[in-house]
């Protein structure tokens, strides 16, 4: 079925200078969703360095001005898997059935183009998050061919009272990363933890760490990084931003990742409970952090024994582009 969106809609890539009327749009959407704000305008802004914005971003405005809708998409670790939003502003939800179809249905096109460069043999596949209760939203991914496939969760700890103190099992000591210190090592642990997550992909390390410190600047607190180091070899981290979408009590643990070789001696139970301590100095009062409800590593587990609960659930659609070799991390090794 060919959709025809309203004609007296303009549709055109996203621009700079868009960042913020979409930024509302974002906020509007959770807002009506959770009751609360999901992301910043320096979020937004941080995910456009990655994008073509001409090419990998759709924005469709009504007559006035005031956004319709919003589609995004990129390839996160690589081609072989794209993620992928869409926005219909709520004010239209129930009125309009066409535009966010037609979003969806554009992001899916726009990722087929991309499996010319990805090797003939591998498996290209498109993917998007939800939240697990939004039934409208769900309902649009699956009329546009997606299936739920996984579940996520953000999950919380709140403190009115200092955390209990916490340390390093025996033979390791802890380093809180400060100015002038190397990254690479701390990507190369990272690395190493992720490829038994779930959908990891391997990539070139310098297009990995071009990546990923371009992010860390912008984002993570360099005197909240908590690395566990075995003599001189980081073999454990907990890499943590101060506040949560502008929420100054809300720390968040953006990532925390033990070496393969490393695990089962408690390192990351106490990392995390290490953090909890460091940020509630920092002035957090609850602490947030987000893991795959079916972790190959058994993290929801350790969370949970550290004290954290579920607060919300995500879901994980996908469309298979074009069969082949999954190239992705499945289980754990």
């Amino acid at each position: 079925m060919t959709l025809v969106i309203n004609p007296d809609y303009i549709v055109r890539p996203a621009r700079r200078e868009d960042a913020e009327a979409i930024i509302g749009l974002y906020h509007a959407v959770s807002l009506k969703m959770v009751g609360e704000i999901e992301e910043t305008l320096e979020d937004l802004l941080v995910e456009w360095q990655e994008l073509d914005l001409e090419r990998d971003t759709r924005l469709v405005l009504k007559p006035d001005g005031q956004i319709a809708g919003y589609a995004v998409v990129e390839d996160g670790y690589s081609p072989e898997v794209s993620y992928m939003d869409a926005y219909l502003h709520p004010d239209d939800w129930g009125r309009d059935d066409v535009t966010e179809a037609w979003l969806l249905n554009w992001v899916i096109e726009r990722t087929r183009e991309k499996i010319t460069i990805v090797p003939p043999d591998v498996r290209v596949a498109l993917r998007a998050f939800t939240h697990a209760h939004d039934e409208r939203y769900k309902a649009g991914l699956e009329a546009a061919g997606l299936t739920n496939i996984r579940q996520s969760y953000r999950m919380r700890i709140d403190f009115d009272a200092p955390p209990p103190p916490a340390q390093l099992p025996e033979g390791f000591r802890l380093h809180i990363s400060a100015d002038g210190d190397a990254w690479r090592p701390i990507l190369e642990c990272i690395r190493d933890a992720w490829r038994d997550h779930f959908g990891y992909t391997e990539r070139p390390f310098e297009e990995h760490y071009k990546e990923w410190s371009a992010y860390w600047q912008a984002y993570l607190h360099k005197r909240s990084w908590l690395l566990a180091l075995d003599g001189e070899k980081i073999v454990g981290t907990c890499l943590c931003e101060t506040h949560l979408n502008d929420d100054p009590a809300f720390g968040w643990i953006n990532n925390l990742s033990v070496r393969r070789a490393y695990r089962r001696r408690g390192l990351g139970d106490a990392l995390l409970r290490l953090a909890f301590a460091h940020l509630y100095k920092l002035g957090s009062r609850r602490v947030g952090l987000g893991v795959d409800a079916s972790s190959l590593t058994g993290a929801v587990g350790l969370y949970e024994r550290a004290g954290m609960r579920v607060e919300t659930r995500f879901d994980l659609y996908e469309i298979e582009l074009r069969p082949g070799r999954d190239t992705t991390t499945q289980r754990a090794g």
